[in-house]
């Protein structure tokens, strides 16, 4: 079996964007030209009981909110807002099951309301597998257009909306809250070339971020911000800290490039909101500078297959 990355390789290769689609396949989302030469984002997710949840231990709500989190983590990592959801639901019993599948709308209700969007469709089905809920969700640019992750450039600062680690842990990949609101600060005010969410740990999507924008990146340990949630140093010390931050993964926070010289940037550093980690390079590669050096940072994180 390939990869997940050649899967999508061989996917995005097979299938082309052919108008309306100018974005394909290999973003955190598809953009579409529509009239008047609008742009429309579309994300999609789908969630497994056994693998994204545990639907023994979990609050159906709970579980409906994240399915629409994670949608809405794309759309901010595309500096959008969202506008109309669609949700598939498949159960092993729909008539034992009606009540559990009512407390997942009720958490993505909770977002849709907060967030102004709307349920506008879906399907629900039966199978003898475990519960999956899929979610697709549309939106629109915050700024003057998406923003993608293949245009970070030499010289950029890297950086990541929040601390991270520990969400899988401490039970946060459950409650986390998008993006969505600094998504529009930044794509407002900042000259953003390159961004993408943290959903499968900083480690493994910054790979694929500068893959996509065919360069490179040096990262400083020192620099990554470590989530409270991550356990005090032990027998690996901060080494091991640091290592949770790269590859735990459902952090949902945001990492960007952006031009060194914004005038705006240091505002949004000092206040908190963002945390320098690296520097985008022109040598192909990724890599972690600590105490002893620099060495290369394995793709390391959740991989499907």
């Amino acid at each position: 079996m390939p990869s997940e990355r050649e899967f999508i390789e061989e996917l995005r290769s097979r299938f082309p964007p052919r108008s309306p689609v100018t974005v394909g396949i290999g973003d955190d989302g598809a953009v579409l030209t529509v009239s008047g030469g609008a742009e429309t984002v579309v994300v999609t997710d789908m969630l497994l009981d056994g693998v994204h949840f545990d639907l023994a231990a979990t609050s159906p709500a709970l579980i409906g909110r994240k399915a629409v989190a994670v949608n809405l983590s794309d759309l901010a990592a595309m500096g959008c807002h969202p506008e109309a959801a669609f949700v598939c639901v498949a159960v092993p019993d729909l008539n034992r099951s009606a009540e559990m599948v009512g407390r997942l709308f009720d958490g993505i209700a909770e977002l849709a309301e907060s967030r102004q969007f709307t349920v506008a469709g879906g399907d629900t089905n039966t199978w003898n597998g475990p519960v999956v809920i899929s979610v697709c969700l549309t939106g629109r640019p915050l700024g003057p257009r998406p923003v993608l992750r293949s245009g970070a450039r030499p010289g950029d600062v890297l950086l990541v909306s929040g601390p991270l680690g520990g969400s899988l842990r401490s039970g946060r990949h459950l409650t986390f809250e998008p993006r969505i609101d600094l998504a529009g600060l930044l794509a407002n005010r900042l000259d953003i070339h390159a961004m993408i969410d943290i959903s499968d740990g900083l480690a493994i999507d910054l790979h694929r971020l500068m893959d996509a924008s065919g360069t490179g990146a040096v990262i400083d340990a020192a620099r990554i911000p470590v989530h409270p949630d991550v356990p005090a140093a032990g027998r690996e010390g901060q080494a091991g800290r640091v290592q949770a931050a790269l590859t735990d993964g459902e952090d949902f926070e945001l990492l960007l490039a952006v031009a060194d010289d914004d005038p705006n940037l240091p505002s949004f550093v000092e206040s908190r909101q963002l945390y320098p980690v690296g520097t985008v390079t022109a040598e192909p590669g990724c890599r972690l500078r600590d105490e002893s050096g620099e060495h290369i940072l394995a793709p390391g994180g959740w991989q499907h297959g």
